[in-house]
């Protein structure tokens, strides 16, 4: 396997895969929303084409010109509010998306191995219980968003049955690192951390989910499941990208307090959301056994490391 496409090359993932991936010895190119991004991706990182996941022919063409080996898609959207707030837009972003890259490697070059970005999120609060969800978990969704990726993947199973294609589905859980823009939670704290001014702020940072549990990794972790994926991924499975384990969002955001050096309280903002998911905790035994991934970082320098990335670049986070 040479040449690898990833759609969504420059967010944050996609960054850190590209750059995983190139330092692994493969051909990369990078798929990107339109030609502005194509030429900040280039002037930083190399070859992008421009790809627009929703654009049926667009996404056929540039599968067509590439001919990948392998393809990692990752392009859509990220965040549940917006998927709340513009549902056909989302849609588009993702179950149409997973539809026309999977219909454009079927037309174009069916051997290519396809790796599809799924979300922890499709389990919604079936982990509530606070044991570690495995790919056989029942698939409970609690938001627009979660609930697309559930389609989605319906889709992927479609194209292995009827057309069968190599695809494979990827569930991330959550993941920080440095580069991590502030458009999401932590990279917003580090935001505020990196820029901290105690005599405007006082020493009390006010946020919401304190309480809730997360399964984290660090983003280069993750980066290195989506190549075993790629490499060994059976063929129309679910895979956990996961640590096992599930800490608070109050030790994480502390993580990044203690590395500010900064003297800092933190206090619960109050948040009133039916969608809200308490615990989110991964079992990872199918990706550790079948294709011998663990992690080898700790969330405790991901924190760091995105505090950091935001105290020496802070307007070079990935937006």
């Amino acid at each position: 396997m040479n040449t690898i496409f990833v759609t969504g090359a420059e967010g944050f993932l996609g960054t850190h895969l590209t750059q995983h991936l190139r330092e692994r010895g493969y051909e990369v190119v990078a798929g990107v929303r339109n030609r502005a991004r194509k030429l900040a991706y280039e002037r930083h990182f190399g070859k992008a084409l421009v790809c627009d996941v929703a654009d049926a022919i667009n996404v056929a063409r540039v599968i067509a010109s590439v001919r990948p080996d392998g393809i990692v898609h990752l392009a859509g959207t990220s965040h549940a509010h917006e998927a709340s707030a513009e549902p056909l837009t989302a849609y588009q972003s993702i179950v149409t998306a997973w539809a026309n890259v999977l219909d454009g490697v079927r037309r174009a070059h069916f051997r290519t191995r396809v790796v599809m970005a799924s979300t922890c999120e499709v389990y919604g609060n079936a982990g509530d219980n606070g044991h570690p969800l495995h790919e056989e978990t029942p698939l409970e969704p609690l938001s627009t968003f979660a609930s697309l990726k559930v389609a989605a993947e319906s889709i992927a199973h479609t194209y292995y049955r009827d057309y069968h294609l190599d695809v494979t589905i990827a569930r991330p859980f959550h993941y920080i690192g440095p580069g991590q823009s502030d458009r999401f939670f932590f990279g917003a704290v580090a935001k505020e951390l990196a820029e901290w001014d105690a005599g405007a702020h006082g020493n009390e940072l006010q946020l919401p989910d304190l309480s809730c549990r997360r399964d984290m990794l660090h983003v280069r972790d993750v980066a290195e499941a989506y190549e075993r994926l790629l490499q060994e991924g059976i063929p129309n499975q679910a895979y956990n990208i996961c640590g096992g384990q599930a800490c608070s969002v109050r030790e994480i955001v502390q993580m990044m307090v203690q590395a500010s050096g900064r003297q800092v309280t933190l206090a619960d903002l109050p948040v009133d959301s039916d969608q809200q998911i308490p615990v989110l905790c991964g079992d990872n035994s199918k990706l550790q056994g079948q294709l011998g991934w663990r992690p080898s970082r700790s969330v405790d320098q991901a924190a760091r490391e995105l505090l950091s990335s935001y105290e020496k670049q802070p307007s070079t986070a990935n937006r």
